[in-house]
């Protein structure tokens, strides 16, 4: 009777536990990342008495977590990719809007306009009206070509903030995981359940891999093991290898602007690891700074350099619009009250390509003087129109892409090339959303918890312990019997 007491008892311990672990995973039902749980019973050691093997009930073996380490790989590994496309098409969607310009003439036709403006002076090459409009039409290509390209630098201003805001929250996160290790063996080597911080752990790793992808393993150590793809080990049990970022000058930097942020590694300051990072948010920011932004930043320069230097070379060969002195052999002087007579640039020749779309600007004087603006390849010729027709035909003459295109379609294929990238990344986004749901899926299958069951289950571990409990009931009775017998 002793041993039937015992394993009446052994009945309401399981189905108690049991009982405790199917309200936990109720209560976690919408908790995320939540892995469900089931205890794991087994028979208790039968023993030997009189001869004769007899049970002695049931025992906890411990909860078990539902749990696939491959299917939570392949789920970081969906997320990364998702959040790479998603953060690329959403970068790429801003710089795609600084060239969609709804309220206003796009650069192509603000530069058209110059060349029309040049082409009406070519017919009343006297006329100071039309020398105001084609100063007033080269400034508002000054001012969209600095537009363009001061918005390009400002969004790679802004992804260098988001870089170092990623930077902080990596850190944060490799921390966690550091410190949920310990726990997790700490409390492991004393016989505990560490399903729930397993389950904590698990959503750490995913929101890493929203930052770039990620592996893990544990060693032969037993210690838990992360690296990120293309960088190395981040977390060794309960060590971490925390990510820094550092300014570079121009020269040094990733995308050839002053102050880049570029990511290192703390202890190793010197070595930039930028562009290693493979897939997530933090690839795909740096992907768009140092490739499609470098890009179109070089483009812009390059459409602006050409330009100037083209209208400046042609325009120098003309002389002022004013009267002009004719010397004694002939030739034409070089400078009278105002200034130079020819050989004047139209625009500030810039000294090199990089950063010319920032520096453009009309040359002093044209911006002193209206007549300095040449439309006559001859002194003192009022009829004569030959720098302004050559100027109006830049429009038309392939002197961009090293002579390949004009000015108009280089512009138009570089706003052409950023809108097919644009357009890749979206179809990439939907393909890549797609897996991951999939991906969630399997996971919430297998570890998702099921009202419907838990709620079945708890009404059978519930008459279980109700069983049990007759069952030592019954033994106390024939105890009382027994002992009613000797009075």
């Amino acid at each position: 009777m002793a041993d039937l007491l015992g394993i009446g008892k052994s009945g309401l311990n399981v189905s108690k536990k049991a009982l405790e672990v199917t309200g936990h995973n109720l209560s976690n039902v919408n908790t995320e990342g939540y892995s469900r749980q089931r205890v794991m019973q087994s028979t208790a050691i039968p023993v030997s008495v009189g001869g004769f093997v007899q049970g002695t009930g049931v025992k906890v073996d411990g909860v078990r977590r539902f749990n696939d380490e491959f299917i939570d790989k392949r789920l970081n590994t969906a997320l990364a990719n998702n959040k790479f496309y998603e953060a690329r098409t959403e970068h790429l969607e801003q710089v795609e809007n600084i060239f969609n310009e709804l309220d206003s003439d796009g650069l192509n036709q603000v530069i058209n306009k110059f060349f029309n403006s040049f082409r009406e002076l070519a017919n009343q090459p006297e006329n100071e009206t039309i020398r105001s409009v084609v100063r007033d039409n080269a400034n508002l290509v000054i001012k969209d070509f600095r537009r363009i390209r001061g918005t390009l630098d400002t969004q790679s201003g802004n992804i260098d903030r988001k870089i170092q805001n990623s930077v902080a929250d990596v850190n944060q996160l490799l921390r966690h995981i550091a410190d949920l290790n310990g726990k997790i063996t700490t409390i492991e080597a004393a016989q505990g359940e560490t399903g729930d911080l397993r389950d904590q752990r698990d959503m750490a790793l995913r929101n890493l891999s929203e930052n770039f992808k990620i592996h893990t393993y544990v060693d032969e150590k037993n210690r838990f093991i992360v690296t990120a793809q293309g960088i190395g080990t981040l977390v060794t049990g309960l060590h971490v290898q925390e990510l820094g970022t550092v300014t570079q000058n121009k020269n040094d930097s990733s995308n050839g602007m002053n102050g880049s942020v570029e990511v290192v590694l703390k202890d190793r300051p010197s070595q930039k690891i930028t562009d290693l990072f493979k897939g997530g948010t933090l690839a795909a920011i740096i992907k768009v700074r140092n490739e499609d932004l470098k890009k179109l930043q070089n483009d812009i320069d390059g459409i602006a350099y050409q330009f100037t230097s083209s209208v400046n070379s042609i325009h120098r060969q003309g002389f002022v619009n004013r009267q002009i002195t004719i010397g004694a052999d002939g030739k034409p002087a070089a400078v009278d009250h105002k200034g130079l007579t020819t050989g004047l640039d139209f625009f500030k020749q810039p000294l090199s390509v990089e950063e010319a779309g920032n520096e453009i600007d009309l040359s002093d004087s044209v911006k002193a003087d209206l007549s300095n603006i040449a439309a006559a390849l001859s002194p003192n010729a009022p009829g004569d129109n030959r720098v302004a027709i050559a100027i109006s035909k830049l429009q038309h003459e392939r002197i961009s892409g090293d002579g390949s295109v004009t000015l108009e379609e280089k512009y138009l294929q570089t706003i052409g090339n950023i809108g097919l990238e644009t357009g890749k990344a979206r179809i990439d986004s939907e393909q890549a959303t797609g897996i991951l749901a999939q991906a969630n899926s399997l996971r919430e299958r297998l570890t998702g918890v099921s009202i419907d069951e838990e709620t079945a289950n708890m009404i059978r571990f519930q008459q279980a312990y109700q069983a049990s409990a007759k069952i030592m009931q019954a033994a106390d009775d024939m105890f009382k019997t027994v002992l009613e017998l000797k009075r």
